[in-house]
């Protein structure tokens, strides 16, 4: 989920995952769609401790499920086409969902958490940390699986956040009134050309401010090598100045069926100076906000300085 999965690591503290969500839900604060969608990565996750990476990317993702290699491709046709996990398992991949939130249909919702990857047989690695972002879709059959994943990839060195046990914390909720004449296709569409809409910031805003202006207060964002950060984080990420441009091209996404939540993801060019700065991938998971408008509640952007 993992944005880099043969270096996203496990902690030992597999006890942390007999925790259910519903031990996570006393607050009340919880659907039981959220719930549900705990409950689905915690599995996973034991999944994974259990019986390794590709296998549980093959049982856990939608047929249409998508990671990042370091494009966006169809997760099932990449891991079946890698050799099956040795046993005993050489290396030990473990996370633990810590934020998240599900549309009001409960068929979209997302997560994240922090990841830990550890050797088990010598010569040993170093272990190795991150942050996941999930998108997960329920399917047809009423079952939870993964449509999207991404994330930070290896950080530098682990934070608090790597030892496992946490709780759980959903997204703030609120009442959202979503006009009448709304559906998922045509507010896909509308997101889109949101995405593209910031290369052609006007000049007297700026590019930062144009998309700061559309992004939630309480928004998660993720870059690579540093733990998910705040809103004002972008400010280091979207150099300010007339001469900056964010091309977003679109290449796909979805929309819950009751329209309140929904994501986009596609390939970005940083510019500056009509120059390549950096260039990647991301993905936008939007929201309505209180007065039934969309804005990004997570970002996540993964890419290379030129």
């Amino acid at each position: 989920m993992k944005e880099n999965p043969m270096r996203r690591s496990v902690s030992l503290l597999v006890a942390g995952l007999c925790l259910t969500a519903s031990a996570f839900s006393q607050d009340g604060k919880m659907t039981s769609a959220q719930i549900e969608v705990v409950e689905a990565e915690r599995a996973f996750a034991r999944h994974c401790v259990e019986h390794g990476i590709a296998e549980s990317w093959m049982e856990f993702f939608a047929d249409d499920g998508i990671v990042f290699r370091p494009g966006p491709v169809n997760a099932k046709e990449f891991y079946r086409k890698q050799v099956p996990t040795p046993r005993p398992l050489r290396a030990t991949l473990n996370w633990e969902p810590r934020y998240g939130d599900v549309s009001q249909a409960g068929d979209l919702g997302y997560s994240m958490g922090p990841w830990n990857y550890v050797t088990n047989v010598p010569p040993k690695e170093p272990d190795a940390h991150g942050y996941f972002f999930s998108i997960w879709k329920r399917q047809t059959d009423g079952k939870w699986r993964v449509a999207m994943d991404f994330g930070t990839g290896e950080i530098p060195a682990a934070t608090e956040d790597h030892v496992f046990g946490k709780p759980f914390e959903p997204a703030r909720q609120y009442t959202i009134n979503v006009p009448r004449e709304s559906n998922p296709a045509v507010e896909l569409q509308v997101l889109t050309e949101m995405d593209r809409g910031f290369a052609s910031s006007p000049q007297s805003a700026g590019v930062l401010d144009t998309y700061l202006a559309v992004v939630s207060d309480d928004a998660k964002t993720f870059k690579p090598g540093a733990p998910p950060a705040d809103k004002e984080a972008l400010r280091s990420f979207i150099p300010a100045g007339k001469e900056v441009s964010l091309v977003l091209m679109p290449i796909g996404g979805g929309v819950a069926k009751s329209n309140d939540l929904a994501y986009t993801y596609g390939s970005y060019d940083l510019q500056e100076g009509g120059r390549t700065k950096e260039k990647g991938y991301y993905v936008h998971m939007w929201k309505r906000d209180e007065s039934a408008k969309w804005k990004i509640v997570v970002t996540n952007f993964s890419g290379k300085a030129n």
